[in-house]
């Protein structure tokens, strides 16, 4: 049992044999170094060496008589003190990686960008996804144009989807998404004043059929393109890839597709208004 308690002791920074001493002080009340000598087997001279040091530590306090008695602080109280320390040094440990992670940020952003090789990734998981994202949300863009239908706008949730754009439009990006549904065009609708952003250009536009279903493109310079493959929680994994071949053949699409007749708006707050109200009567015009 009293090794535990030397064990714990420990912990807060005290020798073996100090706490050996402040046990041993602590469970007699006021005692002499003559009985803490035979309750800790430790000769009256290393106890005389340790208790200047014991009494520095606000651990103990000492009698003027003489012989002097020895008496402990209570324990609580002694280590509560020891407790307040760590939990100051662990906040400004904290508050200095903080400010070093703050300093490495601005002083990367602010290096000019240099032109990037042709990179293809793979990204097969969520986190990695997410990541991703952060990296791209971290600077500061001036376009985003996505394809999507509305499974892929409504998975995982709406509000999934309105954050995501949220993001971009925080970064003062202009956004046109393209949807890809044969819906009737008041769902259409109904779905964009429910994932569009609170601010920024949005426009969005709907297409009855189109050769390629997901993917965006990041200020004409990269491009994400949704996959068969399933992350766990069965979100598409994405090919990224900033080659330039690819980034414009997709831009090329995107444009095609934009400025296609039969592609209708179904929001634009650049113009300021919705698009006139959309009747019952008028569906969107299936393929053949």
């Amino acid at each position: 049992m009293q090794e535990d308690l030397v064990t714990k002791l420990s912990v807060f920074g005290f020798t073996i044999n100090q706490a050996k001493v402040y046990l041993s002080i602590a469970q007699s009340g006021k005692t002499s170094v003559g009985k803490i000598a035979r309750t800790t087997q430790l000769h009256r001279q290393d106890i005389y060496k340790l208790l200047p040091k014991l009494e520095k530590m606000g651990l103990i306090t000492k009698t003027i008589d003489k012989p002097f008695m020895i008496e402990a602080i209570p324990i609580d109280r002694a280590l509560e003190t020891y407790i307040t320390i760590e939990r100051e040094k662990a906040y400004q440990r904290i508050s200095l990686l903080e400010n070093n992670l703050k300093e490495l940020v601005n002083e990367i952003q602010m290096q000019p960008e240099s032109k990037e090789e042709a990179k293809f990734t793979l990204l097969t998981t969520d986190e990695a996804i997410r990541n991703k994202g952060r990296l791209i949300f971290k600077r500061t863009r001036r376009e985003f144009q996505l394809v999507a239908t509305v499974e892929q706008i409504n998975y995982p949730s709406l509000r999934y989807f309105h954050d995501y754009l949220q993001a971009i439009a925080d970064n003062n990006a202009k956004i046109k998404i393209l949807v890809v549904t044969a819906e009737d065009l008041n769902i259409v609708k109904q779905t964009m004043e429910k994932v569009a952003p609170t601010h920024g250009q949005f426009t969005a536009k709907c297409i009855n059929k189109n050769s390629c279903k997901n993917y965006q493109l990041i200020d004409n310079k990269e491009v994400w393109i949704a996959a068969q493959q399933r992350t766990h929680t069965g979100y598409p994994c994405i090919l990224w890839t900033n080659d330039q071949n690819i980034v414009d053949a997709y831009k090329g699409i995107f444009r095609k597709s934009w400025t296609h007749p039969k592609t209708q708006t179904v929001y634009d707050n650049i113009a300021k208004a919705f698009m006139p109200q959309v009747t019952d009567e008028t569906v969107m015009p299936r393929s053949t």
